[in-house]
């Protein structure tokens, strides 16, 4: 299954067809070339990832979609609100990672 902008804002919650998807696209793009790169391009079969590395491509799109700038924290008046932020891979994104991550013995 290759990751579409509709599975990012499924992932969101958001119903598929608002403006952004070619913003979303941009960060699909990047999110599956991190993933290729970290496991070497095994668990892809041409352009599609197996649909575990699929869904932590969405997850890692989705953190970068929603906060582009990385801004660990927004302020506004006396509210503070910390944003999903892309810092590298969460732990279960790294556990699925790792099954496919060919490393030394």
């Amino acid at each position: 299954m290759i990751p579409a902008p509709s599975d990012v804002l499924a992932f969101l919650g958001q119903p598929a067809g608002e403006d952004g998807d070619a913003q979303i696209a941009s960060h699909l793009t990047t999110a599956t070339a991190m993933v290729r790169a970290y496991v070497r391009g095994n668990g892809f079969l041409g352009d599609s990832p197996a649909d575990d590395l699929a869904a932590v491509i969405i997850s890692s799109a989705a953190r970068s979609y929603r906060n582009p700038t990385h801004d660990k924290a927004q302020t506004a008046g006396p509210f503070t609100h910390t944003p999903g932020l892309f810092n590298g891979w969460t732990l279960p994104e790294l556990a699925v990672l790792h099954r496919y991550r060919t490393r030394a013995q």
